[in-house]
C-alpha cells in the first residue's frame, strides 16, 4: 500500500507546531533562569545589606569559579564551576572542600579549592586547616586560617569553563541570539503562510 502524501497546510501545521514547541521551551528556560538568578540575587543582596547594617565585614554569602587545575581531579575536573557558601561560625569540618585566597610564597593570593584534611582550633572562631588537592601527593605547604576561606563547595557543574570561553567572544553572544529570532520568524511566517493557504 502506497502512503498518503501529505498535504501542504499539512506540513505548514507539523512545522508551526514544532516551530512553537522549540519557542515556547526555550521561553521557559531563559524565564526560569532569570527567576534563578533573582532568587540568588536577592539572597545575595538582602546578606549583604544586612551584614552591612550590623557592622560585619564578611565574604558574599554565594560564589561561583571556574577550575583552571587538575589538583582536584577527578572530584572536580579542569573547566568545571563551583558554586561555593560561606560557612560562618568557623563551622568547616575535615573532608570539606574549600575555596580559599592561598598564602604560599609560590601562589600568594590565588584562589585555591581543596579539601580540608586536618583542622587545628585555635578560638571558637578561628581555626587553622591543612588542605591537598585530592589529586596532589602531598599536602600544601601553607596552612589556611579561617578568615582566608572564601566558602564550602556546595556543587559542581561540569565542564562550564568551555561555555566561558565560547561566550568570551561577542560574535558568539550574537549567534545565540539570532537562534530565538529566527526561531521567532520562521514560526510567524509559517502561520501567515497557513492563513494564505486556508484564504486561497
Amino acid at each position: 500500500m502506497r502512503r498518503k502524501k501529505q498535504k501542504p497546510s499539512e506540513k505548514v501545521e507539523l512545522v508551526t507546531y514544532l516551530s512553537r514547541f522549540i519557542l515556547r521551551s526555550f521561553l521557559i528556560a531563559v524565564l526560569f533562569t532569570l527567576s534563578l538568578f533573582g532568587i540568588i540575587i536577592t539572597v545575595y543582596l538582602g546578606d549583604l545589606i544586612f551584614n552591612s547594617n550590623n557592622g560585619n565585614i564578611k565574604n558574599p554569602l554565594f560564589g561561583a569559579y571556574i577550575i583552571v587545575s587538575p589538583s582536584m581531579v577527578p572530584t572536580i575536573n579542569v573547566q568545571d564551576a563551583i558554586v561555593i557558601k560561606r560557612v560562618d561560625y568557623d563551622k568547616y569540618n575535615i573532608g570539606d572542600i574549600i575555596t580559599f585566597s592561598s598564602s604560599d610564597v609560590n601562589y600568594d593570593g590565588l584562589t585555591i579549592t581543596h579539601r580540608i584534611v586536618n583542622k587545628e582550633n585555635v578560638s571558637t572562631q578561628n581555626s587553622i586547616y591543612t588542605t591537598k588537592g585530592d589529586n596532589n601527593p602531598v599536602v600544601d605547604a601553607a596552612r589556611v586560617a579561617t578568615d582566608s576561606i572564601y566558602g564550602r563547595v556546595l556543587f559542581k557543574i561540569p565542564k562550564v569553563g568551555y561555555l566561558q570561553n565560547y561566550f568570551s567572544k561577542p560574535i558568539h553572544y550574537f549567534i545565540c541570539l539570532l537562534i530565538p529570532i529566527s526561531i521567532f520568524l520562521i514560526y510567524n511566517g509559517l502561520k501567515i503562510n497557513h492563513v494564505l493557504q486556508r484564504k486561497e
